[in-house]
């Protein structure tokens, strides 16, 4: 589950979620944006927080599709 879809879940504003894990509202918006992504302290909060319903491997983006060619 995305830290986002945990949150829409909940009806619960990113400034609610950044206070519980100790950090400013814009970090959590930012990674919500995409902007940025969790250090892995910040990792371990999220995942503690949600109870283990965001696991860093969330975060972690699917490899690129190849396209079978020879670069």
């Amino acid at each position: 589950m995305t830290l986002r879809e945990y949150l829409q879940s909940r009806d619960m504003k990113p400034s609610a979620f950044a206070a519980e894990v100790g950090v400013p509202p814009s970090t959590i918006t930012r990674i919500l944006n995409g902007e940025r992504s969790p250090g892995l302290e910040l990792m371990r909060a999220i995942r503690d927080n949600t109870n283990g319903e965001v696991q860093p491997n969330d975060w972690l983006a699917a490899p690129a599709p190849t396209t079978g060619e020879a670069a």
